[in-house]
């Protein structure tokens, strides 16, 4: 315990002088160490590590999905689609949709129909299509 006291006021004492020497409060000299501790910390481990630059690529920012259109049927006779879509795919990273009648209704009895969606993931315009009773996947993660 006496030994953490002497050290506690040996730093205090330094903080202290260093203020004084340079006409700083000792608030700002213990932050003015703690920058340059911090700076010569960081460039002793850019030299440890290989000169590791600040020009190292960035993952690509991660945005989630909105959906911009969406219809089910045929290409003679469909219905819009959007609004059901959207409520289970906005905002996610990746959504499944299970493409059958209760999507909208049976736009096209006796036909075989789809389900195609427009969809952006930031900047980037993605589609995505499934035939009835199959599984539309749509995916912000590539």
């Amino acid at each position: 315990m006496r030994h953490l006291l002497a050290l506690l006021l040996l730093v205090s004492l330094s903080v202290s002088a260093q203020a004084y020497e340079d006409n700083t409060s000792p608030k700002e000299a213990y932050s003015k160490g703690y920058k340059d501790g911090f700076r010569e910390g960081y460039e002793q481990a850019r030299k440890d590590l290989g000169g590791v630059s600040n020009n190292a690529p960035q993952p690509a920012p991660a945005y989630p999905i909105t959906v911009s259109q969406a219809k089910y049927g045929t290409s003679r006779r469909d219905c819009d689609a959007t609004r059901y879509v959207a409520r289970r795919a906005n905002g996610k990273m990746t959504a499944s949709i299970d493409v059958a009648n209760s999507i909208c209704g049976d736009p096209a009895p006796g036909d075989r129909k789809s389900l195609d969606i427009t969809y952006v993931c930031g900047n980037r315009a993605k589609t995505a299509s499934a035939f009835e009773h199959r599984t539309a996947y749509l995916s912000c993660n590539d």
